[in-house]
């Protein structure tokens, strides 16, 4: 197998991002890598996994750039990152994550991120102005063999004192502590001896496991941990009869979600978690008068689905759409805008009240157990965006999951 470096132990040097960069997306061999050392710098991370990517074909194309890359000082190494422990706990399941510190600019880091397009240009133009930062991250999906020492390590940190504690709006608690022993911890990350299975976008359409692996571990380079969170699919819908969809929707019965301190902000089982429809008025003079929101919850799907198959937007189409285009006069446009970028529901809301859209569905964010699914290939969902708000230095997330 190919060994995985620490790239958390590794930054670029400013002077010569450039010249390690490749545009996000492409997939390059080893020798194309090598002849796009003067590419418009976007991220010096992609040509490492550009590489990563032949080790099928040639098992040590890998190591050679990457030692390629630290001889002629593309990038350095620091002697003690600084590693964190991060645990993540909510509904009675603990997830313990490493996260290991880098000195990078923030100038640099911006290079890592990408945004993901929408299906209208203009008005992504807007919503990514009025968003403090949106970004598209690369996650490579590592399969390794259990590491008990690494383990115990990390473990340990967490007997002591935490850096911060907070529970975030979905009741789930997140902890860090720092980590003492940052060499040993370093090290025992460079020894795994890791396969790539797959990164990216791609992670959330078709994420395999290895079958000889009892764990998997996803690192992402990104600046923080206090606020991570996969944002929901947003679709529109412009055209149409608003108070025709407003009565097909009201076909469906209310989810039954219970309230507790347990699963507060919760999504509901239904396959989009809720829908808003501006129902227009009219005021006097004929004049239209900007309609209130109407916000429901869904029911929720059969059992033995597991809440990833909500994410297929086919099913949508068949539930909602469909049957309201059918019931819309035959010369009625009717458009559906995908939005998968970062977008607040309160930009929703001034979407819909301008007017130019009937109604916004809000899918729901996948939970810990459907992203497992999704890792181990039992279930598949659209690739979506994922914010982060600054809380560490910047640095490489690896998350094990057992």
């Amino acid at each position: 197998m190919f060994k995985i470096h620490p790239f958390a132990a590794f930054r670029p040097i400013a002077a010569k991002s450039a010249e390690i960069s490749c545009e996000p997306g492409m997939r390059l061999s080893l020798k194309d890598a090598a002849q796009k050392v003067e590419a418009f710098p976007n991220s010096w991370l992609q040509v490492i996994r550009a590489d990563v990517r032949e080790k099928l074909n040639l098992p040590n194309a890998g190591t050679r750039l990457f030692e390629r890359m630290k001889s002629e000082k593309w990038i350095c190494q620091d002697a003690q990152p600084q590693m964190y422990a991060y645990r993540h706990a909510r509904a009675g399941k603990k997830t313990v994550s490493l996260i290991a510190a880098m000195e990078m600019s923030a100038s640099i880091f911006s290079t890592l991120l990408r945004f993901q397009k929408s299906d209208e240009e203009a008005v992504r133009q807007t919503w990514l102005r009025d968003e403090a930062l949106a970004a598209h991250a690369e996650i490579p999906v590592l399969a390794f063999h259990p590491n008990e020492e690494l383990s115990d390590l990390i473990q340990s940190v967490t007997n002591e004192r935490p850096l911060t504690h907070f529970v975030g709006k979905d009741g789930a608690t997140h902890t860090v502590w720092a980590c003492k022993e940052t060499a040993r911890l370093t090290e025992l990350v460079g020894q795994l001896k890791s396969l790539v299975i797959l990164s990216g976008d791609e992670m959330f359409a078709r994420a395999t496991h290895s079958g000889n692996s009892a764990s998997v571990l996803r690192a992402v380079a990104f600046t923080a941990i206090e606020r991570v969170s996969i944002r929901a699919s947003r679709i529109l819908v412009s055209g149409g009869d608003a108070a025709l969809l407003e009565k097909h929707l009201s076909e469906f019965q209310d989810s039954n979600v219970r309230d507790s301190p347990e699963n507060v902000g919760d999504p509901p089982a239904g396959f989009f978690d809720t829908y808003m429809v501006c129902a227009e008025s009219t005021q006097s003079g004929g004049a239209s008068a900007t309609g209130s929101w109407k916000r429901r919850r869904l029911p929720p799907i059969k059992p033995g689905n597991s809440a990833a198959v909500n994410w297929a937007r086919t099913r949508f189409e068949r539930a909602v759409i469909t049957p309201w285009i059918g019931a819309c006069e035959a010369g009625e446009k009717i458009t559906i805008h995908s939005m998968n970028s970062v977008i607040s529901l309160a930009q929703l809301t001034k979407f819909v009240d301008s007017g130019e859209a009937q109604a916004a569905f809000v899918f729901a964010i996948p939970s810990m157990d459907d992203l497992l699914e999704i890792a181990q290939g039992n279930e598949t969902i659209p690739h979506h965006a994922i914010t982060f708000s600054p809380a560490i230095p910047s640095g490489l997330f690896i998350q094990s999951i057992v």
